[in-house]
């Protein structure tokens, strides 16, 4: 896997003591502790913890010494200068890295500016391999992890431990997925080369959290096959990392040189299909992968590969039949109140003709034809209605 060109130059941002909070007094602060509080006042930063940082800027390649202010009663997200190595599942290069120093003990006290300086220096060469080893995200200006990079940080945090910790260098336990791969071809899916960002993103997750030993007939003895112990496979970072990056070169590749394009931006984002005028409800995959060979043709030209074009044809079609069995239940609805209120009616209407025919009054009940115009029926409806209400006198009045 090509690792990141020209990566940044690694640079010590020096701080001074103005820079930062008090160092604590530890002495004071546990002689106040023993005393159980009794001996005076609280000392400042007694409850400071570990807020004491070593920060890398993996887009400028700037290094610091970092202290937050523990004096703040309030510590949200940004009371902490980044992202805390390692990420999870190494998935994601940060923009901004910490690693918290493991001060305030009798081991190692708390450092003063002049003390952090130094101990960024000390740093520096480490951090620069880790940029140096980083993998660029094919299509992206994204980067991803690779051993080297991965062992380089997992070594500035021993060097942050408070004893200090030699460096281990390149860890076994961490593997690059582009290496193991080609030992074991079946962790490949072809599906890989049409899939769209997220599914891939997914994949990288997935597959880095899937670690290296056995997992019944659907995951392989990686660590058995590269002679890592099952304790060294189970330690908490080992894994396979630079997943992301080998999954991102693989769509890549599998587009013979044209750019893969996450087919929702072309269908949808860009408008530059309407998609309304393409797709129908009544459409069957058959007719949804026309249409996919059609854009796919169109968007060769332009050197471009998407991918993902039958998922949205689908998410589409499907939004397609939602809305229809929603108008379904509406329309339904509609009608059942409709019913409702027309048997009503109904039954209004006749209720009031049986009740003004019940009158015999000529001036009112007589003439079938103007009841009938009043009522909305025709005559012989009324006429007919004046024949059944003549054979049952018992009809219901609906006052």
């Amino acid at each position: 896997m090509t690792r990141k060109p020209n990566a940044p130059t690694v640079t010590v941002h020096e701080v001074t003591d103005a820079d930062l909070p008090p160092v604590p007094d530890q002495a004071a602060i546990q002689a106040w502790l023993d005393s159980n509080g009794t001996n005076g006042p609280r000392p400042l930063g007694t409850a400071a913890g570990h807020y004491q940082h070593i920060v890398l800027n993996t887009v400028t390649g700037e290094l610091s010494f970092h202290c937050s202010d523990y004096r703040r009663s309030e510590r949200g997200k940004d009371y902490y200068p980044g992202t805390l190595f390692p990420p999870r599942d190494w998935q994601g290069v940060p923009p901004v890295l910490y690693w918290t120093i493991d001060s305030g003990n009798g081991e190692r006290p708390h450092h003063d500016a002049a003390e952090g300086n130094a101990f960024a220096h000390e740093l520096a060469p480490l951090a620069q391999k880790l940029l140096d080893s980083l993998l660029p995200v094919p299509g992206t200006d994204d980067l991803d992890w690779s051993a080297d990079a991965a062992s380089a940080g997992l070594d500035i945090a021993q060097a942050c431990h408070r004893s200090r910790k030699a460096p281990e260098g390149r860890r076994p336990w961490l593997l690059d997925f582009s290496r193991v791969w080609a030992a074991f071809p079946e962790l490949i899916h072809p599906g890989w080369a049409d899939a769209p960002d997220k599914v891939l993103d997914d994949e990288a997750g997935y597959i880095a959290r899937l670690g290296l030993l056995p997992d019944g007939d659907d995951h392989p003895d990686i660590a058995g096959f590269y002679g890592i112990s099952e304790e060294d496979a189970n330690r908490f970072h080992a894994g396979m990392v630079g997943t992301r990056a080998y999954l991102y070169g693989y769509r890549a590749e599998k587009a013979q040189n044209r750019r893969p394009t996450d087919a929702f931006y072309w269908l949808v984002e860009s408008g530059r299909v309407n998609l309304a005028r393409h797709v129908t409800a009544d459409d069957l995959d058959s007719d949804l992968e026309r249409i996919a060979r059609e854009e796919q043709e169109r968007a060769t030209v332009l050197g471009i590969k998407l991918v993902g074009t039958m998922e949205v044809l689908r998410e589409f079609r499907g939004e397609l039949r939602h809305r229809l069995l929603e108008e379904l239940e509406l329309f339904a609805g509609a009608r059942q109140d409709a019913e409702v209120t027309l048997k009503r009616h109904r039954a209004a209407v006749t209720s009031r003709l049986a009740q003004i025919m019940s009158w015999d009054d000529p001036a009112y009940s007589r003439n079938d034809a103007e009841l009938g115009r009043r009522a909305r029926i025709t005559r012989q409806a009324v006429n007919k209605l004046r024949s059944s209400f003549d054979d049952d006198p018992t009809v219901e009045q609906d006052r």
